[in-house]
């Protein structure tokens, strides 16, 4: 299953004139969660993405992105399940899956790990390393920007 694509599903809400807030109380979601979600600023649960199809009377597919679930977190959405959801199905603290999702740490048993997230051992191997990877180039891009914020440039 894809991610939500926020701007597809904006368009399909101006294509049929309705504003945020009456699709949110269609959808029975709040305003702010249908606009961070249409910015991209938060990526919604398979529910409330359900809810906003359904509100904007498309299928599912129509308000989700071509491209597959890379990480480790984007994965654990899917599933519809929190960091302390997880943590439990594992067996580990929550703090842990966080470590694991963002690539801080490895894990003992990757087969466990891998079943819990519904995902062949390989798949989840991927998938860590796509989270490892994406923190490292969210940092290098905020080091950049400090340090260009340093020396003045814009």
């Amino acid at each position: 299953m894809s991610p939500f694509d926020g701007a597809r599903a904006r368009a399909l809400r101006l294509k049929i004139g309705v504003g945020i807030e009456a699709l949110a109380v269609a959808a029975g979601i709040s305003p702010n969660t249908l606009r961070w979600a249409e910015q991209g600023r938060h990526q919604p649960g398979p529910r409330v993405q359900r809810s906003i199809a359904r509100a904007l009377g498309v299928p599912l597919d129509k308000i989700r992105t071509r491209t597959p679930l890379r990480t480790l977190r984007d994965r654990r959405r899917h599933l519809g399940l929190t960091q302390a959801q997880m943590a439990a199905r594992i067996g580990v603290v929550r703090q842990m899956v966080s470590q694991v999702e963002r690539g801080v740490t490895g894990v003992a048993s990757p087969e466990a790990w891998a079943a819990a997230y519904e995902l062949t051992p390989d798949q989840w191997t991927r998938a860590q390393r796509a989270s490892r990877d994406q923190v490292r180039q969210t940092v290098t891009a905020k080091a950049r920007r400090t340090r260009r914020g340093q020396r003045g440039e814009v």
